[in-house]
């Protein structure tokens, strides 16, 4: 009888114990961070002296407009949007900003004349973790 009430209680405890951890797992899952180089999927090409960068950005995160920068030799290089929408979005932190979703392409007004190109962006997820700025050397 002993054996048969301490059988019955392991089971039942060891079930729970299995449940809580499917249960904490998928809860993991859920809220996994993934690598920013996941998310926001940089690339660039050049055509001639112009620098055309795009960004695939998964779904369920966006970028902040205005946290991309190029730099030439530390000077900032201006840029046109030649490819996604830019989205108004009211940020817990900076209030009212500019976001982009899903695709982004970027193409360098000026000449870019050197080796030493830096990129620079950030961006965050939809359920609140907001990446550090990425900093990309290219060339």
């Amino acid at each position: 009888m002993k054996k048969t009430l301490f059988l019955i209680f392991y089971l039942l405890c060891g079930g729970y114990t299995k449940a809580d951890q499917d249960i904490s797992f998928m809860y993991l899952q859920d809220n996994e961070i993934k690598p920013a180089d996941e998310v926001f999927v940089m690339s660039y090409s050049e055509d001639g002296d112009v620098l055309k960068v795009n960004w695939s950005i998964e779904d369920g995160y966006y970028l902040y407009f205005d946290s991309i920068l190029i730099k030439e030799n530390q000077k900032i290089v201006d840029f046109d949007v030649t490819d996604g929408m830019i989205i108004d979005h009211e940020d817990e932190f900076f209030g009212e900003t500019k976001i982009i979703r899903n695709i982004l392409e970027i193409s360098s007004i000026e000449e870019i004349e050197t080796n030493l190109i830096e990129i620079a962006y950030q961006g965050c997820s939809d359920r609140g973790f907001c990446y550090p700025v990425q900093n990309k050397n290219i060339r």
